[in-house]
């Protein structure tokens, strides 16, 4: 069974106006029940009845985003109840990183109403057929996201000028309307990031990079506007969400609490 991703690929330049282009491959979800061998993972204890954040209010206006599935008319989400959990390979971290990838995940954050728990370290591998339950690793749940920092003589996906991919993974409910997302990857060219990181500047950027991939995690597609965060080319010119990106966070976000599994 293949996991569900949107590799994003970026051409850093260490010049300060260095244009990063970004593409995005359509999603494969994972019918319900067919997540892994053994199925969906137990209801977790201790579910909130409530969303655990507010979501930021989106700007006036319409449109300017896209999403990256629907189901039955809407948006497939997070469950915004229970924290995204995260683990973290930083082995191959460039200096920085930890301040870029928590800066990123912050704004995310702030802006969605979604809270994002980092669990610790891991050395699990990247894969495209990721299991999105792993007992023997993780216990009867969801794996959590998979931040990897690495370089391309690690991961081949990473040659040239990609720096980095990132995707979410989605189950089906048994009723339409009940697909979720329930975990994901983020792989990181850290050679890319951290020489184009050098300088104030230079942070921003790697950060508006990370800001772009966070926001195919969260569920945002590319937008043909190119003064919106999400568009497939970003340049130091606009290194936030801008009012487009941001109405589509808050499309993301909210919805119902989830008890089904």
């Amino acid at each position: 069974m293949r996991a569900a991703f949107w590799p994003l690929v970026g051409a850093l330049a260490a010049a300060v106006l260095a244009v990063v282009t970004l593409t995005v491959l359509r999603p494969e979800l994972l019918p319900g029940g067919s997540a892994a061998p053994s199925g969906h993972p137990s209801l977790p204890a201790g579910l909130s009845p409530v969303p655990l954040g507010t979501p930021a209010p989106a700007p006036a206006g319409e449109g300017g985003f896209r999403v990256l599935a629907a189901d039955a008319g809407e948006p497939v989400r997070w469950d915004p109840c229970r924290p995204i959990r995260y683990v973290v390979d930083d082995r191959a971290a460039p200096p920085g990183a930890d301040y870029l990838l928590t800066s990123a995940l912050a704004e995310v954050q702030r802006v969605t109403g979604f809270s994002f728990v980092r669990e610790g370290v891991t050395d699990e591998v990247p894969a495209d057929d990721r299991r999105p339950v792993q007992p023997e690793r993780y216990g009867d749940r969801w794996v959590p996201v998979l931040v990897v920092w690495s370089d391309p003589s690690e991961h081949p996906r990473l040659a040239g000028d990609v720096a980095a991919y990132a995707g979410p993974q989605a189950v089906d409910g048994a009723e339409p309307g009940t697909r979720r997302y329930v975990t994901g990857q983020l792989v990181i060219d850290s050679p890319q990031l951290g020489e184009a990181a050098a300088g104030a500047a230079g942070l921003a950027r790697s950060r508006a990079v990370l800001l772009h991939e966070l926001g195919h995690l969260v569920g945002l597609d590319h937008v043909d506007d190119r003064s919106q965060l999400m568009f497939p080319s970003t340049t130091p010119l606009v290194t936030d969400f801008a009012d487009g990106d941001l109405r589509g966070l808050a499309a993301v976000s909210g919805g119902p609490c989830r008890t089904d599994f």
